[in-house]
């Protein structure tokens, strides 16, 4: 600190007065991180919403520029967030204190200079991009998309060669990944420009966040082939965010049910609670559900209640609601995950969450909308809308309350990723190869590529491919092999505008007002799939007619009339992380202990916060689980396996469900192998379902349970999902997204769209071509991001260890009707068919070396043993595994063998020969009582 001890004496007088007066005390975040930045420190500052992170990281770089320390004239500051709409709100937050601390200054007759902030995003208009070029503000705001097109043009490059800090805001939610990958490489870009400077990094409650301070630092390259990292010091604040959380459910829903809904009641409580507050914030999972929530809150209102937002409703619409519900002219905002992060919409007075999201984080984000200022409480409410959603909302809910999420885990070294950048910057000028490779490697995620992945991206850029006449695979990048240089050929730049990013197209159509030819927003193609001209349907809190269907847009006029259909957008299952996963089976298994015991229900109301009426459909959804099955509830320990006798199974099979609870990154592997199993034994593909809680297997009438654990265990993981995965749907998705992240599926011109099933018969042509290369990198990175990023294989292992182990019981039932459990995911089956997807076509396996696959399936950690797996090894090795222990004979013997044994061990030894064996401990020490000592050794405490 300053020498008067407080972290303001770091600040210009006035500056710090000004703060005084304005805010008072500074936050416990603002106090141990002033200091720190002040001393020209690398910094992330991980502390929850509502604690001052953001003035904490711009006062100092205001203060710099205000006393002239950082020279006007050119652009100093870089300040860069996931949403184009926090840009906004930042900047009109960073423009009221300029102008209060101008009056400051002014009243003093000192000089204030001329500070101007700007933003730069895919909505700047023209004009204004060009003004920002000519004449740089001295702190601009902006994406990691713009960012990353500003380094790939001269002129923007111009504008960043005088940066003293970065502030990257919101880094918890891009750096898991490849956005986050994108971002930290255009960072580590910017040294090139500016030299080093100060990176102030501004985070959530995250966890590990040792790893995500090393993400953001990056390493400094000291030499040819030597590396530092960046120390990056990690501000943990005491700050704690307080939560008013409950779960709660319609006391008359069963009464009011319609059609088997619980809706009509939901809908209501709804209206209650925007009722009791000045604004209000409800999020749902999915944007069809949000615009099906707003449709009903608005229903029989004389003037709209709620506005739904989400990323399909155009950037007018959104900006407009927000401001709406800031000026106090709108009630409640409906919203997907689009409100998430720390957009400005005013003082909300409390957040309600439709059904339970599907990670922990995301619903302490959610939570932590609500009582945004400094010290506040936050106020919030689930409602569970299913019978199994009563589960994860109890788990949810306690898990915010104590502070639990997810890990971020950086992707690494994605190659589709790493070509988009290759392109960028060899845009940007000549590069001698070794040093280009030297330079990637100073970002994190790529510390540990190799120089072969290296080069094969190159290649693969440079035309190698290209005598497979896939017109994807032309030449990019011009190498000179005697200069040992690469440059990009004519238009690279072009293609890096058009298509620029890490976010996938889904070619989604326009739907604009057919009389004033505005863009209302984004819908699904395969939505409009099923429309016709004339047809109506409900967005954005009106009904819409459609009048044209083109190959690019829907042009439609609103109506008054009955809402009609409401769209939706097709995406990709949403996984459950298996920490996540594993909160909700030790939840189950206390409820398996608890649920006929007297109380239970309130503990579920005091422990897990429930309302009365929530903990009571709880217990009866549990209740009515166990009497269907007429088995225990599956937990963490237990695994149940439901015959399912439907009347509607085949002759030759039927439905077996798998009860795991071990949530989608689990759940996906593991039918997937039992699938490759399966036909590497029977010689037929076995069909599987999978989703967050249970798989789905179509099994013949007489397989046995054991046999399926079998099945799962033939192989190892890696080696089953080798011979199946590039078969699949998922393998399809992720190479087609991968391949446009690569740009190999170029856009046919700016703002044109490329229709879905166009995009994925350009990708499955491409990978049907490049099947039998051993080494082309989009296929290896579609291996590297499934395996690592969307799969948990060494959970997957642990979880099957200890089935093998019998730490989880197994247990069988049949049922007539699916169970509770299991009855959303069949379901699911109905959807699976209904659209065409990414499978491939031919079911070919691809030549990929084994050797690179291994590569890129490793990481600095590997080889990841389950922990179980080592425990039996080592139990094993010890002769204490059951079937293991010595013969009483041997067991002298075993002991000079291991010459010494510790007591403990010893202990355990004798329990182990007396349980295999049946022969007392007394026995075995007396028999080996000549051959063995017990020794105390020097100044130990103990033999």
């Amino acid at each position: 600190m300053g020498k008067s001890g407080s972290p303001l004496s770091h600040f210009d007088p006035l500056i710090a007065r000004w703060f005084t007066e304005r805010f008072g005390a500074p936050t416990d975040t603002q106090r141990r991180a002033w200091p720190s930045i002040a001393a020209g420190s690398h910094v992330l500052v991980s502390a929850p919403t509502g604690s001052g992170k953001t003035l904490a990281a711009f006062l100092w770089a205001l203060d710099r520029l205000i006393t002239e320390a950082w020279s006007p004239g050119a652009t100093r500051v870089l300040y860069v967030s996931p949403l184009k709409a926090l840009n906004n709100d930042v900047r009109k937050n960073l423009l009221a204190p300029l102008g209060e601390l101008r009056k400051y200054f002014e009243r003093e007759g000192r000089p204030f200079p001329d500070i101007r902030v700007h933003t730069r995003s895919g909505d700047t208009p023209g004009d204004e991009r060009r003004r920002v070029l000519r004449r740089p503000p001295e702190i601009l705001i902006t994406t990691p998309e713009s960012l990353n097109i500003l380094l790939t043009s001269r002129s923007g490059r111009g504008l960043l060669s005088s940066l003293q800090s970065v502030i990257l805001d919101e880094i918890h939610a891009v750096a898991g990944t490849k956005r986050g990958v994108h971002l930290i490489t255009a960072v580590e870009r910017l040294t090139l420009l500016s030299g080093e400077f100060q990176r102030t990094a501004l985070s959530a409650t995250v966890r590990p966040v040792e790893t995500v301070a090393e993400f953001v630092g990056g390493l400094r390259r000291e030499a040819v082939d030597r590396y530092t990292k960046r120390s990056v010091e990690i501000i943990r604040t005491k700050d704690t965010r307080r939560y008013e959380l409950k779960v709660s459910f319609p006391p008359d829903a069963r009464e009011t049910m319609a059609d088997g809904s619980w809706w009509p009641s939901l809908i209501v409580s709804f209206k209650k609670i925007i009722a009791g507050n000045r604004s209000t914030l409800l999020f749902a999972n999915s944007r069809r559900t949000v615009e099906r929530v707003a449709r009903l809150i608005n229903e029989k209102e004389e003037q709209e209640l709620a506005y739904a937002h989400h990323g399909s409703l155009s950037r007018e619409l959104r900006l407009t609601v927000e401001e709406k519900l800031k000026a106090g002219e709108l009630r409640a905002i409906v919203a997907t995950g689009s409100l998430e992060l720390g957009i400005d919409i005013g003082e909300l007075e409390e957040v309600v969450l439709v059904q339970t999201p599907f990670s922990l984080t995301s619903a302490v984000q959610r939570i932590g909308r609500a009582g945004h200022s400094v010290g506040a409480t936050s106020r919030g409410t689930i409602f569970p809308t299913h019978g199994r959603d009563f589960v994860d909302a109890a788990v949810a809910a306690r898990c915010v309350a104590e502070g639990e999420i997810e890990e971020v885990r950086p992707p690494e070294a994605p190659l589709d990723v790493l070509a988009q950048v290759l392109l960028s910057m060899t845009a940007a000028g000549t590069w001698d190869m070794d040093e280009l490779y030297g330079f990637t490697r100073c970002a994190h995620p790529y510390r540990d590529l190799s120089r072969r992945r290296f080069d094969a991206v190159l290649e693969m850029l440079a035309g190698r491919y290209a005598d497979t006449r896939v017109r994807e695979l032309r030449p990019r990048l011009l190498v000179d092999r005697a200069g040992n240089t690469v440059s990009a050929r004519e238009g690279t730049d072009r293609a890096l505008y058009m298509s620029g990013g890490t976010i996938p197209d889904r070619g989604y159509f326009d739907l604009r007002d057919r009389d004033t030819r505005a863009k209302i927003g984004e819908l699904d193609e395969e939505f409009f799939w099923e429309r016709r001209v004339g047809e109506s349907f409900a967005f954005g809190t009106r009904v819409w007619r459609v009048w044209k269907i083109s190959h690019n847009e829907v042009e439609a006029t609103p109506v008054e009339s009955a809402p009609g259909i409401i769209p939706f957008w097709k995406a990709g299952e949403a996984y459950r992380d298996f920490y996540f996963s594993e909160k909700i089976g030790l939840f189950l298994e206390e409820a398996e202990r608890s649920l006929d015991a007297p109380g239970f229900k309130e503990r579920l109301m005091s422990e897990w916060p429930m309302d009365e009426t929530a903990a009571t459909e709880l217990v009866s959804f549990l209740r009515l689980q166990r009497e269907a099955t007429g088995a225990p509830l599956p937990h963490r320990r237990h695994l149940l396996i439901e015959h399912f006798d439907d009347p509607a199974n085949r002759a030759d099979r039927k439905q077996v469900i798998l009860h795991t609870l071990w949530g989608g990154r689990v759940n996906q592997p593991f039918a997937l192998c039992l699938a490759a199993a399966w036909e590497k034994r029977y010689g037929h593909r076995l069909e599987t379902f999978a989703d967050n809680d249970c798989v789905v297997l179509m099994l013949p009438h007489g397989f046995a349970a054991a046999d399926i654990f079998a099945l799962a265990r033939s192989e190892r993981p890696e080696r089953l999902l080798r011979d199946i995965l590039e078969t699949t749907g998922l393998f399809g998705a992720r190479f087609r997204e991968n391949a446009g992240r690569a740009l190999l599926l170029p856009p046919g011109g700016f703002n044109r769209r490329t229709p879905l099933w166009l995009n994925r018969l350009r990708a499955g042509k491409l990978l049907e071509a490049v099947m039998g290369h051993r080494d082309f990198p989009v296929l290896l990175e579609t291996w590297r991001e499934i395996m690592s990023d969307d799969f948990d294989l060494p959970a997957l292992e642990l979880l099957l260890d200890e089935i093998d182990s019998g730490a989880i019981g197994v247990s069988e039932c049949t049922t007539a009707y699916a169970s509770p459990f299991a009855a959303g995911l069949v379901w699911k089956q109905v959807n699976y068919y209904m659209y065409e997807d990414d499978t491939p076509k031919g079911g070919k396996k691809s030549s990929l070396s084994e050797e690179l696959l291994r590569e890129v399936l490793s990481s600095p950690l590997r080889p990841r043993i389950p922990r179980g797996l080592v425990t039996r090894l080592e139990e094993k090795l010890r002769r204490t595994a059951p079937g293991y222990a010595p013969l009483p004979a041997e067991l002298a013997d075993w002991a000079g063998e291991r010459l010494f044994i510790t007591p403990a061990e010893w202990d355990r030894l004798l329990e182990a020969v007396e349980r295999d064996h049946l022969v007392p401990a007394e026995t075995l020490i007396a028999a080996a009582a000549p051959r063995v000592v017990q020794l105390t050794l020097p100044g130990a405490a103990g033999p």
